[in-house]
């Protein structure tokens, strides 16, 4: 185990420059919480660093993650070190850093799916991977535009949601439509849109179906919109309100496609 007590330390200084204030260390992730970290440990393999703060030592939470650490990838920085890298404000004393984990080499839109279309904000993005895992829906494929799915602020709102989904980065979504519009059984293309739409709870959706999520702001490509097979609209107790946030809109649809389904799962 390393023990680093001085900010004039050679690796604290690559931790604390590097990645705290770029927010990347080349090809590495950074996971804080015992949570993420757990996560990590349970769904993926290989490690570069685990890191703990020294007051922390004892935690039964840190001891647990250390057992399955070798000790020469262990860190343990000193209260005030430990502070000074840390992304958020009041950490829980351990993140891991690790190798980015690969996407997988090729895109199949063979069962249901969500597309991700230039959503920029890392909440949106991580809530979205998080109730993709939760409805069960294990594929994502985002464009250029969409918030950096392995960036911390991302990872912390997925909540350990990555490790159990296959997701694509910066993937032209009309050209992989495109290319599957000439298979006979292409499954439903299905975007979410005000205009020209059917009322989300008054539609028999598909038990599978390719989703489309839009921008914050610009909603869906017109491109991108124009490809769809079906508008879907959640109709909104309240007129004034012009439309729910994107992570919201993604949650009751992939829910509502699971109820409507329920019995065949």
């Amino acid at each position: 185990m390393k023990v680093i007590e001085s900010r004039a330390n050679p690796l604290y200084k690559t931790l604390q420059r590097q990645f705290r204030v770029a927010g990347k260390l080349d090809e590495l992730i950074w996971l804080e919480g015992p949570h993420l970290c757990q996560m990590w440990q349970a769904h993926q393999t290989g490690l570069t660093w685990l890191i703990f703060d020294a007051s922390r030592l004892g935690d039964p939470a840190i001891e647990a993650l250390r057992e399955g650490v070798e000790p020469e990838q262990q860190i343990c920085l000193s209260h005030d070190l430990f502070d000074s890298i840390s992304s958020v404000q009041s950490h829980q004393g351990v993140l891991m850093v690790a190798p980015t984990p690969a996407a997988p080499l090729s895109v199949r839109l063979d069962r249901t799916t969500v597309l991700l279309d230039r959503i920029q904000d890392p909440g949106n993005v991580g809530t979205i991977l998080r109730t993709c895992a939760a409805a069960g829906t294990t594929q994502v494929i985002c464009s250029p535009g969409t918030a950096a799915v392995w960036s911390p602020k991302v990872l912390r709102s997925a909540q350990g949601a990555h490790f159990v989904l296959q997701i694509h980065e910066a993937t032209d979504l009309s050209a992989l439509l495109a290319q599957e519009s000439v298979s006979n059984d292409r499954l439903p293309v299905l975007a979410t849109a005000l205009d020209a739409s059917a009322s989300l709870f008054e539609t028999a959706l598909p038990e599978q179906a390719i989703w489309v999520f839009g921008n914050e702001g610009q909603g869906i490509a017109p491109d991108l919109l124009a490809m769809a097979d079906q508008r879907i609209r959640i109709e909104h107790a309240q007129p004034a309100i012009e439309s729910l946030n994107v992570a919201s809109t993604a949650a009751i649809c992939l829910f509502e496609q699971r109820r409507q389904h329920r019995q065949d799962q």
